[in-house]
């Protein structure tokens, strides 16, 4: 799903961009090679960070277990 249309950044873009190191929307369009336009979705994004980084969080000690 698309969560910024202006530079057709997709969830999938804000997961990679994350586990990438971003942290913030600014940094997700860095990531993209982007800059925002109008910042209507900031919002979605800062919330898609949020989920990204608890899901990768939450996934950790299996990761870790399995070496």
């Amino acid at each position: 799903m698309y969560l910024c249309i202006c530079r057709a950044i997709r969830e999938r873009d804000v997961d990679a961009a994350v586990r990438a190191g971003a942290r913030r929307p600014a940094d997700v369009f860095r990531a993209c090679g982007t800059s925002p336009q109008c910042g209507t979705c900031a919002c979605d994004l800062r919330q898609r960070i949020a989920q990204t980084i608890a899901h990768e969080e939450a996934c950790q000690p299996s990761l870790l277990a399995a070496d």
